[in-house]
C-alpha cells in the first residue's frame, strides 16, 4: 500500500512539473510581449526601454526584475556603458546610443572609426551605412518607441545575413548540382548511336575491257 502511495505521488509531482513548465514559458512570453507592446507606443523611449529591448533580443528578459539591473546587464555586457545614464527611467535614450548598442549587441560590421573611437557620432555613421538607421541622423537625435523597436529588428536581421558571408559556397549549386561529377555526368552529351550492322564493303567495279585497234 506504502509503495502504491509513492508511486502516486511520484507521479503526481511529475504532472505537476510537467505543466508548470509551459506556464512558466508563457508567462515569459507574455512579460516580453507586454514589454514590447509598452514601447512601441511611447512616443520618447528611455534607456530603460533600450535596455529591455537588447535583453529580449538576448531571451535575457526574465533573469532580471529591475530595469536597474538590466540597463547594468548591458555594461557588464561591454554593450553600453549605461553606469553614466542617471535616471534610466527618466532620461531620453539618444539615436547615437540606440547605434551603438546595436552595433555592439549583434557584432555588425563596424567602420575604423568607431572601432577605434567608440564615439556615438561615428556609430550613426556606420548604423546609417548599415541602413540601421536614415541618414541624416544625429547621434543626440531621440527616438520613439517604435523607432527603437524597428533599429532593433533590422539590426537583428543584417545580423544573420552577414552570419552567411563567410560560409563556403557550392558553385554548382546554382545550376542544381551538388558535386562536379555529377554535373559532368549529367550534361555530358549523348554519344552517338553505333549502327547495329555495318554495311560489307562493296565490290569495286571492273575495269573496262581494252579496245581493239
Amino acid at each position: 500500500m506504502k509503495d502504491l502511495l509513492r508511486i502516486a505521488t511520484a507521479s503526481v509531482m511529475l504532472a505537476l512539473a510537467a505543466a508548470a513548465q509551459p506556464l512558466s514559458e508563457n508567462l515569459i512570453l507574455d512579460e516580453e510581449l507586454s514589454a514590447l507592446r509598452a514601447i512601441t507606443v511611447t512616443k520618447k523611449a528611455t534607456f530603460s526601454d533600450l535596455c529591455k529591448m537588447v535583453l529580449i533580443h538576448r531571451n535575457e528578459l526574465e533573469k532580471y526584475n529591475t530595469d536597474e539591473e538590466r540597463c547594468a546587464r548591458l555594461a557588464e555586457l561591454k554593450i553600453y556603458d549605461t553606469t553614466s545614464v542617471g535616471h534610466i527611467h527618466l532620461k531620453p535614450v539618444t539615436k547615437g546610443a540606440v547605434a551603438k548598442a546595436v552595433l555592439n549587441l549583434y557584432n555588425l560590421e563596424k567602420t575604423l572609426l568607431f572601432r577605434l573611437t567608440g564615439i556615438e557620432w561615428y556609430a550613426i555613421q556606420n548604423a546609417e551605412i548599415l541602413s540601421l538607421i536614415e541618414k541624416g541622423s544625429n547621434s543626440w537625435d531621440n527616438l520613439s518607441g517604435e523607432e527603437l523597436v524597428t533599429i532593433m529588428d533590422i539590426a537583428m536581421q543584417r545580423a544573420q545575413e552577414q552570419s552567411t558571408w563567410m560560409l563556403p559556397k557550392n558553385p554548382y549549386k546554382e545550376f542544381g548540382f551538388e558535386t562536379y561529377p555529377e554535373m559532368e555526368q549529367k550534361t555530358k552529351p549523348l554519344e552517338p548511336e553505333k549502327k547495329s550492322e555495318e554495311k560489307a564493303d562493296e565490290p569495286k567495279p571492273a575495269a573496262p575491257p581494252a579496245e581493239d585497234k
